[in-house]
């Protein structure tokens, strides 16, 4: 077995992006929209307004529900926040109770949809750290962690290839800047207990900076928010 291929191994289990499904957290609402607006009625029953096609359409999210048609009654109880930070937000909202509610779009699957994605949660955002480590067979290996106040990102059951088999599982998905542009590499399941990943990077793969995505975790009622992180290659630190 040849030392990269040992890394690999030692890193963890990887999966390949296009073949990874996701786990239940925040909802895709839809996938390559143009605009999209939300409000959440006293009920906590939200409706996402989304343009696509030259057509605007309502989803209406109910627990983890989503019925497509006309919107939910009631007056929007929401108001436009800034009180906390969360990345590739189109809507950010809170409630009277303190409850945030977001629109985030992201492409999760290489060569996918962008897609719209609903969270709501209480408290800080879910938190994805990212850095680099060099050096190890010529290149270096970008590690980090996930947690959602203070508790760490992981699930108790995947497949041999990395997918996660229960709602807690997560694949964290790791992009490298080259050639002017962010190039999808691969998606890495978040380790037990510590909610840790790894991934040793192909010399090939190197690029001026990393960048990971994940989506949130869904515990209880809480669909938390999606999480991004960015970090440069080892020498540019």
């Amino acid at each position: 077995m040849t030392a990269p291929r040992k890394a690999l191994l030692a890193l963890g289990i990887l999966v390949v992006l296009s073949a990874a499904p996701v786990a239940e957290g925040s909802i895709k609402i839809a996938g390559d929209v143009d605009a999209a607006n939300l409000r959440v009625n006293a009920r906590g029953v939200a409706t996402v307004d989304y343009l696509k096609n030259g057509r605007w359409r309502a989803a209406v999210v109910r627990g983890r529900r989503v019925r497509y048609g006309r919107g939910a009654p009631g007056a929007d109880v929401t108001v436009p926040t800034s009180a906390v930070a969360v990345p590739m937000i189109v809507a950010l909202r809170v409630g009277p109770s303190g409850r945030f509610w977001a629109l985030q779009v992201w492409q999760r699957i290489k060569g996918g949809q962008v897609e719209l994605r609903l969270s709501r949660w209480r408290g800080a955002p879910t938190k994805l750290e990212l850095w680099t480590h060099c050096c190890k067979w010529r290149s270096e290996i970008v590690r980090g962690r996930a947690t959602f106040h203070g508790r760490p990102i992981f699930g108790y059951r995947s497949t041999p290839s990395g997918v996660p088999l229960d709602g807690l599982g997560r694949n964290v998905y790791i992009d490298s800047w080259r050639n002017g542009r962010w190039q999808r590499l691969m998606g890495i399941l978040t380790h037990r207990p510590t909610g840790r990943f790894g991934l040793w990077i192909r010399p090939y793969w190197r690029g001026s900076q990393y960048a990971a995505r994940m989506v949130g975790p869904n515990w209880g009622r809480t669909l938390a928010p999606d999480a991004f992180a960015c970090c440069p290659q080892t020498r540019l630190r």
